[in-house]
């Protein structure tokens, strides 16, 4: 949790990471809010909830539901970053549920993610399984732990649903309570203003599938949706391609959840 030189009564804003993000990664969009006065809290997703153990995310973001509860008197936004940050913010509704309590944010900001549900090709699967080693080895496991595991998922999650895939049959992944993270935030019924950040040329979120899958419902589910659409940056890019866009795009949208009845 980190606070701002001079803290306001502005939103509490809950960051979540992306699959291999290191915390020197968030917190430079960490930084654009306390910029411009608000709190965060930053959490990144261990690996392996990730990949092999998802039903048990929400035990991983209990301590970030314990954290969000000491500031009550400040309104939330849920910041998410790529499809692993919508994971995380499902976990977290769970964990409140676990608690006999409820999460519901004030704002949320799908960023780089609500994509579509994973079909297993070769291609990805070797791209996946890179990120995972990389994502291994940043959550602290040696060189050689972090090849077994990797080549552990290639074969279990990779070209076990290739095979599926061949027979027609859909891909097995792991999630909670058996509903896909991406179908959760596709039909999640906030009724809290909400932003969305993508781009034409995200190869892992396609464009078309926002547009005609997303947007349609996230503008049922949602109170107002901003929608803020890029023509050229990468994947979780959108900060770095487009700085002074996007930080003033992030900053209107925290004073209308500010001033938001």
């Amino acid at each position: 949790s980190k606070s701002p030189t001079n803290e306001h009564k502005k939103p509490l804003v809950i960051l979540f990471g992306w699959a291999g993000a290191s915390t020197k990664n968030l917190s430079k969009y960490g930084q654009v809010y306390r910029d411009h006065g608000c709190s965060t809290i930053e959490f990144i997703l261990p690996t392996r909830f990730i990949f092999r153990h998802t039903e048990q995310a929400f035990e991983a973001v209990d301590d970030v539901f314990t954290e969000i509860q000491k500031h009550k008197e400040n309104k939330t936004i849920v910041h998410c970053l790529s499809d692993t940050g919508v994971l995380t913010f499902q976990g977290l509704t769970i964990a409140a549920e676990m608690k006999d309590q409820e999460f519901k944010p004030d704002g949320i900001v799908w960023d780089s993610c609500l994509g579509p549900r994973p079909n297993v090709t070769l291609p990805r699967m070797v791209i996946l399984t890179a990120i995972n080693w990389l994502s291994r080895m940043r959550d602290g496991m040696s060189l050689s732990q972090a090849v077994r595991s990797s080549a552990t998922d290639f074969r279990d999650l990779g070209w076990k649903n290739f095979i599926r895939r061949i027979q027609g049959l859909e891909t097995k992944i792991s999630c909670m309570n058996d509903v896909w993270a991406g179908f959760w935030a596709r039909d999640l019924k906030t009724n809290v203003p909400e932003l969305i950040f993508y781009s034409q040329s995200d190869i892992y979120v396609p464009y078309k599938h926002i547009e005609t899958e997303m947007l349609p419902n996230r503008q049922k589910n949602a109170k107002s949706l901003e929608i803020c659409k890029f023509d050229k940056s990468k994947h979780v890019a959108h900060l770095l391609t487009h700085k002074k866009i996007y930080i003033k795009t992030i900053q209107n949208f925290v004073d209308s959840v500010q001033n938001d009845k």
